[in-house]
Formats: structure tokens, C-alpha cells, sequence
């Protein structure tokens, strides 16, 4: 493998994330008005590509074909499903109840009055579960084409001459690792959440690095299995649309700790994606 693509590859994706991360944190982070670079930050992977490309004639190895239908339940249903199975059922232990919102329970009139702000109006319960599955949906396809230009340079790219210097196995790990920690600079500046409005901020700020890690172990063994990048771009979108479902529809926690409830999906992830890639064959 030559070393040089590999570096500048990631010298442009570290170094415009730190810039987009001092960026925002310098002018008020999370409220900063410049906190729509954290979308931008999505293209920066493919960037990356072009830079490396435009300097070394190194293009992404991706076969725009390959789309295995089978493995499109996978993508769309593996990490929301796992996170899920484990963070509905500590929720409900920590608070006695899974604590949704007021609304959610029909009136004497046996409809559900939707907040105003989702211009829903009065629902019966097919028409509510049409409206939140069509509100997934539509998230589901916008957030997968923001991340197909993630996975365009992390697992298009990256993976694949990781690959072939170090196995599958290692190179899942180390992809899996450098995604982690390009995420960061984010992290600290300000992008995914408020550092003076969020409990345990800092316990949510190491969190969401080793979250990447475990997500990627997922994609990337998804990336391995099929060498699809709609399928990778898919379970991407899964991931980063994982809070649309019951989550969305629940109160603030009165007694559990946001924190707490995520780093139980993420360490479940993190075994199941860790078991996946142990477990295949042929890496």
C-alpha cells in the first residue's frame, strides 16, 4: 500500500474538521451561527478524496452497481434495532415507565392531538403511525444522502487500501478508530450537542467518539460483506436517523441520564459489531 494517498487523505479530513470545529466553537458553539458547517462537515470525506485524487490519480474503488437487496433490511434495521432493544428497555427501568409524550394519549374524542409545531392536526392511530413512518422515511432518505459522501471516503476510499495492507479485520478496526476521531473536533466545538445545556457533557463527549467506533465496526463489516456503498450509505443514515423513531416521542428523562440511556446502545453495538467482524469468515 502506498502510504502517501493514506496520509494526505487524512490530513485533509483532520484538518478540516478541526478547522469547521474551531470555527464553530470560537463563535458561540452550539449557538454559534455559523453551526450549519456541522452539515457541511458530511461532504469533507469526499473532499478528502478529491484532494487525494488530484495529487495522486488515487480515485475511490466503488462499483456504483453493486446494490445486494438482501442486505437492505440489514442496513436499515441493525443499529436502530440493537440500539433500541437495549436503551427502550434501561429507559423504562430507570423512569418505571417509558415516559412519552402527553399527547400520545388519545383524547375523549379517541384521536391524538399532534403540538402544533408538527401541523399534524387530530389523528386517528393509523393515521398517526402513517405520519411518523412517512416522517421516518423522508429523514431516512435525506440523512443517507448527506452520509453517502462520508462513506464515499471513509469506507469507499479508506477501507479498501486499508484493507489490502492489513486484512479486513484490522482495517475495519483502524478505519473504525480513524472515523472516531475525526469526529472530535465536533465534538468539542460545539456541533452535536450544548455543552452548557446538556447533563453530564462531558461524559457525552467521550461517548460519542467511542459511538463512532462502534458504528463503524458495523458499517464497515457491512462495507466488507457487500462492497456496496448505497448499502453502506444506507445503514449510515440508519444510524444518524436512529432518533426519529421512539425516542422522538418521549419527555425529557425526569430520573435517567441521557448519557446513560446512549452509552448502553453504544456498548451494545459495540459488542455486536465487534462479534461481527470477529466472527466472519474470510477476513
Amino acid at each position: 500500500m502506498n502510504k502517501r494517498p493514506v496520509l494526505t487523505f487524512a490530513a485533509v479530513c483532520y484538518g478540516l474538521s478541526i478547522a469547521i470545529g474551531l470555527a464553530v466553537g470560537l463563535t458561540g458553539g452550539h449557538g454559534s451561527r455559523l453551526i450549519g458547517l456541522g452539515y457541511a462537515s458530511m461532504f469533507v470525506p469526499a473532499i478528502a478524496v478529491v484532494v487525494v485524487r488530484a495529487a495522486s490519480r488515487e480515485g475511490p474503488r466503488i462499483d456504483w452497481s453493486r446494490f445486494p437487496i438482501r442486505y437492505i433490511p440489514v442496513a436499515l434495521l441493525l443499529i436502530p434495532g440493537v440500539l433500541h432493544a437495549v436503551m427502550l428497555p434501561v429507559t423504562a427501568a430507570l423512569e418505571g415507565s417509558l415516559p412519552w409524550q402527553g399527547w400520545l394519549t388519545p383524547r375523549q374524542d379517541g384521536l391524538y392531538h399532534a403540538p402544533v409545531q408538527f401541523g399534524w392536526g387530530a389523528l386517528s392511530v393509523g393515521g398517526l403511525a402513517g405520519r411518523i413512518t412517512i416522517h421516518a422515511l423522508a429523514g431516512m432518505i435525506v440523512v443517507s444522502m448527506l452520509a453517502l459522501f462520508e462513506e464515499i471516503g471513509w469506507r469507499g476510499w479508506l477501507l479498501p487500501r486499508l484493507s489490502e495492507a492489513m486484512g479486513a479485520r484490522r482495517a475495519i478496526l483502524v478505519s473504525s478508530l480513524m472515523w472516531g476521531a475525526w469526529h472530535l473536533p465536533y465534538v468539542l466545538g460545539g456541533i452535536y450537542f450544548d455543552w452548557q445545556a446538556t447533563r453530564h457533557a462531558m461524559l457525552m463527549a467521550v461517548s460519542l467518539p467511542i459511538g463512532s467506533l462502534a458504528f463503524g465496526l458495523v458499517i464497515g463489516w457491512l462495507w466488507v460483506r457487500t462492497e456496496s456503498i448505497w448499502i453502506v450509505a444506507l445503514a449510515h443514515g440508519a444510524l444518524n436517523n436512529w432518533g426519529q423513531y421512539a425516542f422522538k416521542y418521549m419527555k425529557d428523562f425526569s430520573v435517567a441520564s441521557d448519557a446513560v440511556v446512549l452509552d448502553t446502545g453504544i456498548f451494545a453495538v459495540l459488542v455486536v459489531g465487534a462479534v461481527l467482524v470477529w466472527r466472519s469468515a474470510g477476513y
